[in-house]
């Protein structure tokens, strides 16, 4: 797949194109049908399937950082990704906007989401795509939104599933399980002077939409899944920071400074806790190991493989 940033897309004229246009955040179904469509739409016009998006925008967090969405294009049959960053473009009219994507391509089909607004304060609507596409000999296809027990699919939704621990409900508006990267940084040492030894990580998305708590999650590391309890909060017994820790039962993986895992989110098990004393601490995380081997022993890992 080729990507470029649009103010720079060179020798376009050349090549005919239809091209979806979003920010695809999380590349959720919603998202899927309208690249489904691109593609599809692309092979009947014989053009190259295409995409513009933001790579970044105002948003306190994403559900799918640059590399990943654009590795969800690459993976769904996209051949060219346009892309520009929100400070870019942030004053472009709605006019201003299309002008920028017909002088650099040769659009033969735009699709987008029912409910797109593009352009200066959202001005563009649908009604004005379809009129400049009539007047420009261009197909233009609406995807509906796509609903979830009756909900509609969208970022924010996701999100607020997500922040409420509702993991399957958000997997079921994802195609996938919601999944955290990050990198294993060193820690304080005091899960493994405790009995339970923990993988400190920083992750690669900072704001983290995950609730404090205790969950059990299944986690990837160098191809290998393991079950795991994972602490995201404050350990207020030892400090004021925000940690993410993994402690994976009956199994200790060494030499993991500076690697990375992947961690899926199955189930909150609690809310973090203030503890009295480490014995008090020692015996609650006791608790939380037993009820996370319990827990994923019951579920099929087959699901979440897809995902990882």
């Amino acid at each position: 797949m080729k990507t470029s940033h649009i103010f720079y897309y060179k020798n376009g004229k050349n090549k005919s194109i239809v091209i979806g246009i979003g920010k695809f955040d999380g590349f959720h179904i919603g998202h899927q049908k309208i690249i489904k469509q691109v593609v599809n739409l692309a092979e009947k016009l014989i053009c190259t399937p295409s995409v513009f998006t933001i790579r970044n925008y105002p948003a306190t967090y994403t559900l799918s950082l640059w590399n990943q969405r654009k590795q969800f294009f690459k993976e769904s049959g996209i051949e060219l990704c346009l892309w520009a960053d929100f400070t870019d473009i942030q004053k472009f009219t709605h006019q201003d906007f299309l002008n920028l994507l017909q002088n650099i391509c040769d659009i033969k089909g735009v699709v987008v989401g029912k409910n797109f607004r593009f352009g200066f304060h959202r001005k563009g609507d649908i009604r004005f795509l379809k009129s400049w596409a009539k007047i420009n000999n261009i197909k233009v296809s609406i995807i509906n939104p796509v609903c979830v027990k009756g909900t509609p699919v969208s970022s924010s939704s996701i999100k607020q599933l997500i922040k409420n621990s509702h993991f399957s409900e958000a997997r079921d508006m994802l195609g996938r399980w919601f999944t955290v990267k990050g990198r294993c940084i060193s820690g304080r040492g005091t899960g493994r002077k405790i009995g339970f030894p923990t993988i400190n990580l920083e992750l690669e998305n900072k704001n983290c939409p995950v609730s404090d708590g205790v969950y059990a999650c299944f986690v990837k590391h160098n191809k290998n899944i393991y079950k795991a309890a994972v602490f995201y909060g404050i350990p207020r017994m030892f400090h004021t920071e925000k940690s993410f820790e993994i402690h994976i039962p009956d199994v200790e993986i060494c030499n993991v400074q500076g690697k990375s895992f992947t961690v899926i989110f199955v189930k909150k098990i609690r809310d973090v806790e203030q503890f009295n004393s480490q014995k008090e601490l020692s015996e609650k995380i006791s608790q939380d190991v037993c009820i996370t081997k319990k827990l994923l022993d019951s579920v099929k890992l087959d699901d979440f493989k897809k995902t990882l």
